[in-house]
């Protein structure tokens, strides 16, 4: 077929070229000199003899073959399309369409194989390759319905197979009580269906778990705080718990033990850290009511025991008075802070309950002296001596 439509293109074309049109013999010589030359050689045989007949249907037979290939690729024929563009470009080498027909058609071949292979990767249960396949067919041909359907089923089988293992993942989670694992993956399948019910039961199980799980930490932490008598540290530790839990009676109860405790504590601690204190009757007093209503707490650890015992010891010592021994000159007036006048004496024994100790001496026309002294529990300090020398 080939060879006859160039034979006919050359009897159309050459032909009258060779013949002498006014006088009808042939001539193998150039046109006369009167002639023009053209000045753009036409784009191509065919369209240079438009008018006429055979050429007439030369165009015809090419817009059919240019019409056959793009059929073929409508109906994904890549070999059928080529072979009819390649008939357009024997007919018209320059046609753009048959070139771009003929370039489209080879892109069609590999989309099919391309379409072929994602099938086969899908049938064997290999899903990202398969996706690969079909997205790269896609971008090939935009057009290709198969690969495009493909690309949307597949993706729409990972959304559902991700968000199948997520729900099974935490359901898993929340069997091992493994709580913050499983509302972070309810969480993550929330993303994509928010109100679906096994989502929404998921989190809320878990949050719940999550609850619990916090206030039995908080309740381990206060009984070891209570056990080791750590009572600022357990009352926090409650406060946790009843902050989650207003209304749990072991925390409530909890709270108001160790609260006694740790005010008790800090109150016996108080007065072991300041013994002069008690030098005062009604410090002294206080001091003792505490250690009575210390030892009416049960049960007591051997911590606050043994604070109870400190505090006892000490309560009866600075209730036993000690001799203390002032000299003078007796010319001195010696007032005791906490005790009172004494007047003016050489020597003089009082009896002192332990504790730090003010005299002051006045004598008229002398500067008045201050002194300080500490009586410590069954010990007499050496004679405290309360002159005034130093004249005005």
């Amino acid at each position: 077929m080939g060879a006859l439509i160039i034979a006919l293109v050359a009897v159309v074309v050459v032909l009258p070229k060779m013949v002498d049109t006014t006088s009808g013999e042939p001539t193998l010589g150039a046109p006369a000199e009167t002639e023009d030359p053209p000045l753009n050689p036409p784009p191509s045989l065919i369209e240079e003899n438009a008018t006429n007949p055979i050429i007439n249907g030369l165009n015809r037979t090419l817009d059919e073959a240019l019409l056959e290939g793009r059929d073929a690729l409508i109906a994904r024929d890549p070999e059928a399309a080529a072979a009819a563009f390649h008939r357009a470009s024997i007919l018209d080498p320059a046609n753009a369409a048959a070139r771009d027909g003929l370039r489209r058609a080879e892109i069609l071949v590999e989309v099919r194989d391309l379409e072929i292979s994602a099938v086969a990767h899908e049938s064997r249960g290999e899903a990202q390759e398969a996706a690969a396949a079909a997205r790269r067919a896609l971008e090939l041909d935009p057009s290709s319905k198969i690969a495009r359907t493909m690309v949307r089923r597949l993706a729409r089988q990972a959304y559902e197979d991700a968000y199948h293992n997520l729900v099974t993942r935490g359901l898993a989670a929340l069997e091992a009580e493994d709580y913050q694992q499983a509302l972070d993956d309810f969480s993550q399948a929330s993303k994509s269906s928010p109100t679906a019910p096994e989502v929404v039961d998921g989190i809320n199980r878990a949050k719940a778990g999550i609850h619990r799980e916090l206030v039995r930490s908080h309740l381990v932490r206060a009984a070891g705080a209570e056990e080791a008598e750590n009572w600022s540290a357990a009352v926090d530790a409650f406060q946790s718990v009843l902050a989650l839990e207003p209304t749990l009676a072991d925390a409530r109860d909890g709270l108001a033990r160790c609260s006694r405790r740790l005010d008790l504590t800090r109150k016996m601690d108080y007065h072991l850290a300041r013994p002069e204190r008690l030098a005062t009757a009604a410090v002294l007093q206080e001091a003792a009511d505490l250690m009575a209503e210390a030892r009416a707490i049960s049960p007591r650890g051997p911590r606050f025991s043994e604070l109870i015992d400190r505090l006892d010891h000490l309560v009866t010592q600075s209730s036993i008075p000690v001799p203390v021994i002032l000299e003078s000159d007796g010319l001195t007036e010696i007032m005791l802070y906490r005790v009172g006048q004494l007047g003016a004496f050489d020597r003089q024994t009082v009896e002192l309950r332990p504790g730090t100790y003010t005299a002051v001496g006045r004598r008229p026309g002398f500067r008045d002296v201050r002194l300080e002294f500490k009586v410590e529990p069954s010990h007499a300090p050496p004679p405290v001596v309360i002159r005034c020398k130093d004249r005005i």
